[in-house]
């Protein structure tokens, strides 16, 4: 399977997720060293082996109800950067919202493929921050 765009594979991973299809979600990712993918809260995955296997273990409970917006996109020459806001209902009936990075290569031998997944959390708005955190 060969995606001609990054919107073509940004499409297929969340339709992979949705719907719990690993087959899909191992051909959306790059298949390089390079290849990054940080769950929420958890510490990054380097390379497809080790997160294919951490997409394996997610899809076998089934995947999960996911919808998502564009913020904003960036591409240029081979790389595209996807700014996305995702809404996922949980099975306790909980809705968590979560940005996410996305970073899209096209290779010639393979087209455009995923080569970063970045997950967060959205902070509570409700929540005041005690101090102010810079970076």
């Amino acid at each position: 399977m060969s995606f001609n765009s990054p919107d073509e594979v940004e499409a297929a991973f969340y339709a992979a997720f949705s719907s719990a299809d690993f087959e899909t979600m191992k051909r959306v990712w790059d298949d390089s060293p390079q290849a990054v993918c940080i769950h929420p809260m958890s510490p990054p995955l380097y390379g497809h082996s080790a997160i294919i296997e951490s997409w394996s273990n997610i899809l076998a409970n089934g995947g999960g109800k996911i919808s998502h917006k564009n913020l904003f996109r960036r591409q240029e020459g081979n790389l595209s950067i996807h700014g996305i806001e995702e809404r996922l209902l949980l099975p306790q009936g909980v809705e968590a919202v979560m940005h996410a990075t996305h970073v899209y290569v096209h290779k010639q031998n393979t087209g455009w493929k995923l080569l970063v997944h970045h997950a967060s959390p959205v902070p509570n708005p409700a929540i005041e921050p005690t101090e102010t955190i810079l970076h």
